[in-house]
């Protein structure tokens, strides 16, 4: 299972936020050329889903949740602002 703390939860509101184009659309982790990324998508049936304040945020497919298991994706600070990590 993955574990998304809060700070991370909001966000990922924050980023769905602003990039919303309509009531379906939420984030997606998935794979990218570089590895994962994070990225405007709709859900599908088989997707684990992630929610904030009654809200589905984000979603992922079995494989990348096989992937990221056990660990936690969480919020670190850095001097050009809020980068999301995963840990352990």
């Amino acid at each position: 299972m993955v574990h998304v703390t809060e700070r991370a939860r909001e966000m990922f509101e924050d980023q769905l936020d602003h990039a919303s184009d309509g009531p379906d659309l939420t984030l997606r982790i998935g794979a990218i050329e570089s590895g994962l990324g994070v990225f405007p998508d709709t859900r599908k049936d088989d997707d684990q889903i992630i929610e904030h304040h009654g809200k589905t945020i984000l979603v992922f497919d079995r494989e990348v949740s096989e992937v990221l298991a056990g660990r936690t994706i969480d919020v670190e600070e850095h001097s050009d602002g809020a980068h999301l990590v995963l840990r352990k």
